[in-house]
């Protein structure tokens, strides 16, 4: 079995799948752990939050039997996650995965935690205890010891799924009523129903913000349904700020149109077998306008 952990001073290998909201990164990233006997870590700011499913995406449903890591391990109700505790857990499920001599395969779209890892980021002063602990939350103090330092350095082929804007537009909008469609407003009741507030549904921003007010009867469905497709989309748009912030700082994107799963499984193969990659097709930097000007 493929040892993807080289030497112990050697960096380890891994691969990401990341890209814009609503873009099939979960079905990439499923098949390729599959093809390529990997174990997914989930890289989303919410989708470690039990109870908050649908309006998350975590599409359990589709992984199948491969397994994952950093879902539903904390509380809504009384734990804040942020993005020290999710390097600490993330190097320890890469740590885990690759002793079973398995590729670790992140996927997500929380382009901060991503390059967090990408980047070997130490984060400096001591952690904030939690909001609901009754400690002063001071602001951190950056002379004091650092709060996380990367056990390990990563040497990641990061993939992203690209499709032009104006499909990706049209992709959230159906996603959203399909999730409208299955009960993602009874989610958020449920939630609700178990202690969790309308303030800490709110910090968890978009849908679960926007259902809030509705729910609190500030909003009607409708208004609710159009301002939440604006901000989603507007979200996207701000995921690839963030993709071309991370090209132009040294990182490489190779971007897969319309997560094209040959292309992606071609240059896997070069990236396991250490053979020289080429050059990503094209850069998000490099594109103007991104629903005119098509690769």
């Amino acid at each position: 079995m493929e040892n993807f952990c080289k030497k112990s001073a050697e960096k380890v290998r891994i691969l990401a799948v990341t890209g814009p909201t609503a873009t099939g990164k979960t079905a990439l990233a499923v098949a390729l752990a599959q093809r390529f006997n990997g174990e997914i870590i989930s890289v989303d700011s919410r989708q470690v939050y039990k109870g908050l499913d649908i309006g998350s995406g975590k599409d359990i449903e589709e992984y199948g039997d491969i397994p994952y890591h950093l879902i539903d391990i904390a509380d809504p109700a009384c734990e804040v996650y942020n993005l020290a505790r999710f390097c600490k857990d993330a190097f320890a499920a890469v740590t885990k995965i690759v002793s079973r001599g398995k590729l670790p395969v992140l996927c997500g779209g929380t382009a901060l935690y991503l390059q967090a890892l990408l980047a070997g980021y130490r984060l400096p002063g001591e952690e904030l205890p939690p909001r609901n602990s009754g400690l002063p939350r001071q602001k951190q103090d950056t002379s004091a010891e650092y709060s996380f330092t990367p056990p390990f350095e990563l040497d990641a082929l990061v993939l992203g799924v690209y499709y032009p804007r104006a499909e990706v537009r049209k992709r959230i909008m159906e996603r959203l009523d399909k999730r409208l469609d299955n009960g993602m407003l009874a989610e958020e009741r449920r939630l609700l129903d178990s202690g969790v507030t309308h303030e800490q549904l709110e910090f968890f921003g978009l849908e679960y913000r926007e259902m809030s007010l509705h729910l609190k009867g500030e909003t009607t469905f409708e208004e609710m349904r159009t301002t939440l497709l604006n901000r989603i989309r507007q979200f996207a748009k701000r995921q690839d700020i963030f993709f071309r912030k991370m090209e132009r700082e040294g990182i490489p994107i190779h971007w897969l149109l319309r997560g094209d799963q040959k292309q992606a499984e071609e240059l896997i193969t070069l990236f396991l077998a250490r053979k020289e990659l080429p050059a990503p097709a094209f850069r998000l930097t490099d594109i103007i306008n991104p629903d005119t000007r098509r690769p």
